[in-house]
């Protein structure tokens, strides 16, 4: 256990201002209480169920400027070592595990130019660019074959707490962002657990004993995470002029399908300039009250794009509130990013200000009060740590920013985006947890820049799966838009289904921005294939060499899905037995039997039912997971006429296959059955099922 091999002894790296004076401390750092110039550290250690608990409280005799501090201890991680997860700094910083050998690049002097850095920790963290050295927020863990070794951070109040990880010199630090932090009375500093066990048993306990601290200091009570969900957004990845035209025109495909989403998102591009909250862009004519309230009337929740804490260069506080926009002590003005998508350069506002938060509050209230929406996405929330407030940290920032919001939330509902993830534990019922999606699979130049924040759908899947023990925690996990149309889209029709079916299986709120009038056949039945929307319950997932295997149970059944995530072909075997081979976008449905090898092109995923000797059952197509769309299958005396019945929401007509060990001919609802035997040698029986007939809805 690498918890038993913790040695007695740590080493602090301590850097402060006490009365004018700059003080720079290097030393172990025993248990107990220590005694420095203008200070005293208090250092306790506690064996707790499945791990260890370590704090550090300062005490300062006046007041005390943080300046740094890291803490470092020694640690053997092993041969047996797999991979190593460092959460990055927010929503869209990638996040997966990597091999102990790896290294993450800092960004490239490109990216500056245009302001890539202000969305990461580039401008406050130096990448030693080694390899097997690492760095993330908040949590940790290291992979081993039977187990995790976590390690987690209880309090992030007093700065961003950035667990290192060097498996080459078998070090580990503990780093809190606390440059500029000011210490007038007691103060917790460090709290964080480290654990050993299983993935679920280390984040249940995680959990528990975040809860457990948080509930000591008086906070409301965290928000319940959200449902599952299937939603429908106006992004679309680049600067969209959306208007309501295109909007109702949009609402009216899915309301006329019946189309049983839960939200419908009207997503940046409504408002004059980002901070102009109050009245929205000329193609709204008729108000945004109006939009809403067709939006509910057609059954489904309203959902609205609300950066609170930034201000775009043509807005109107831009040019009339100067006072109000956040930035460093005795400099000037800088932009707190760059996206063409949300209208060029923006800047962050000053949260220190009470007119600022009454400003925030009076137009969130507009929003859901005035007109009448009912989710609100929360956007480019990382701006609240960029410029800090004077005498405190990041971190502090950022939490401070947090609870304001969770303050003003009531009923609505909030989806968070752009955040760093530790600020939103318990703030919302949804929180984006990767990078925002696009049309096309990886853009070489962003990726060259070493951007870990880049937009881009590989991106966004890495982050997917390898932040998926988040979901239904701390919140219920956004995983982004989904893309299926070929419109406007540059990827392969496999990589759009591999979106669609990862975002299903390890999130909550599924939501594409596709037109339903853009799809061909296949497409929309690819879409429509999601519903009813099942959640499907997750056994095991196993990531090699960028291959992604998850071993999952949905309708009683058992199944295995595999995704290549690599640049590169990757082969697998699928394990013995009889397999359904479920139908991708352009892909037909197939048995195979296991114990073979096969083979998947970058992007590509297979999805797999395991079939049952004993059950009549052998496969279908209308779902993403089959067997979901059916209710009931009966087969009469003689045993040659089966009855299929589909769930009550199934959007599909859809083909069935079915187990029948005789010989003459065979009928599904009522309609001569095609007769085919199998590579391991069944004999099935299919037929159409189709919906809104006498046949298809008995």
């Amino acid at each position: 256990m690498l918890i038993d091999k913790k040695p007695a002894e740590v080493w602090v790296e301590l850097h402060y201002r006490y009365k004018g004076e700059i003080f720079r401390f290097n030393l172990p750092l025993p248990q107990g209480g220590k005694f420095l110039d203008g200070l005293r550290v208090d250092f306790d250690r506690v064996d707790i169920p499945g791990g260890r608990r370590f704090t550090i409280i300062m005490e300062p005799l006046g007041e005390v400027e943080l300046i740094r501090f890291e803490m470092t201890g020694h640690l053997v991680y092993g041969d047996d070592i797999k991979s190593v997860f460092v959460n990055g700094y927010q929503s869209w910083t990638g996040s997966r595990e990597r091999s102990p050998g790896e290294r993450i690049s800092a960004l490239n002097w490109p990216g500056k130019m245009f302001l890539f850095q202000k969305y990461g920790d580039y401008q406050f963290y130096n990448y030693p660019e080694k390899k097997g050295c690492f760095h993330g927020y908040s949590y940790a863990y290291t992979r081993y074959p039977d187990r995790l070794f976590f390690a987690g951070s209880l309090d992030e109040k007093a700065g961003f707490t950035i667990i290192g990880t060097d498996t080459r010199h078998n070090l580990f630090s503990l780093t809190k962002d606390v440059a500029g932090l000011h210490l007038n009375s007691r103060r917790l500093l460090l709290d964080i657990v480290m654990l050993e066990g299983g993935e679920d048993e280390v984040f249940n306990r995680f959990l528990e004993l975040r809860r457990d601290a948080e509930g000591t200091d008086g906070r409301t009570s965290p928000v319940q995470p959200g449902k599952r969900a299937a939603a429908w957004s106006s992004w679309q990845g680049s600067r969209n002029i959306i208007d309501e035209v295109s909007l109702r025109r949009n609402l009216a495909e899915f309301r006329d399908r019946k189309v049983p989403l839960k939200y419908f998102i009207i997503d940046d591009g409504w408002e004059m300039s980002p901070g102009d909250w109050d009245s929205p862009s000329s193609g709204f004519p008729s108000g945004m009250s109006s939009l809403a309230a067709e939006i509910k009337g057609s059954g489904y929740i309203p959902g609205i794009w609300f950066a609170p804490f930034i201000v775009g260069r043509d807005s109107a506080i831009f040019w009339n509130r100067k006072e109000w926009l956040a930035k460093e002590p005795g400099k000037r003005v800088k932009p707190a990013g760059w996206i063409p998508s949300h209208g060029g350069s923006f800047y962050a506002l000053d949260l220190s200000r009470n007119d600022v938060k009454k400003y925030i509050a009076e137009s969130l209230e507009r929003l859901r009060g005035e007109w009448g929406f009912s989710l609100i996405k929360m956007d480019l929330l990382y701006a609240a740590a960029l410029y800090p407030p004077q005498g405190k940290s990041r971190g502090e920032a950022m939490t401070d920013a947090m609870n304001f919001l969770h303050s003003l939330k009531g009923e609505t509902e909030y989806l968070l985006n752009s955040v760093p993830l530790e600020s939103a534990f318990g703030k919302a019922e949804y929180c984006r947890i990767a990078a925002e999606t696009t049309p096309f699979w990886e853009h070489p130049f962003t990726r060259n820049l070493h951007c870990r924040e880049r937009f881009s759908t590989l991106n966004n899947l890495r982050s997917t799966v390898g932040r998926r023990h988040l979901d239904s925690r701390f919140f219920s996990n956004d995983t982004g838009t989904f893309h299926l149309s070929c419109t406007k889209n540059s990827m392969e029709p496999s990589r759009r289904y591999t979106q669609l079916l990862l975002h299903s299986l390890l999130g909550k709120l599924i939501t594409t921005s596709d037109s339903l009038g853009d799809y061909d056949e296949d497409e929309m039945n690819t879409y429509l294939s999601q519903f009813p929307l099942i959640q499907p319950e997750i056994e095991d997932v196993q990531v090699s060499r960028r291959t992604v295997t998850i071993r999952y149970r949905s309708g009683g059944r058992s199944f295995i899905s595999i995704s290549n995530l690599a640049e590169k072909m990757r082969s697998f075997e699928l394990p013995e037995g009889k397999w359904f081979g479920a139908r991708g976008l352009k892909r037909r449905p197939h048995h195979v039997a296991g114990g073979r090898k096969q083979v998947l092109k970058p992007g590509e995923s297979r999805n797999y039912l395991k079939l049952d000797d004993v059950e009549l059952f052998a496969g279908s197509d209308g779902h993403l997971f089959p067997g979901c769309e059916i209710d009931s299958i009966d087969v009469n005396e003689t045993g040659n006429s089966f009855t299929v019945r589909p769930q009550v929401t199934v959007l599909n007509n859809f083909r069935v296959w079915i187990q029948t060990p005789g010989n003459g001919d065979v009928l599904i609802n009522g309609k001569k059955a095609e007769i085919l035997i199998t590579s391991f040698g069944d004999r099935l029986a299919t037929g159409i099922v189709t919906l809104n007939s006498t046949e298809g809805n008995l």
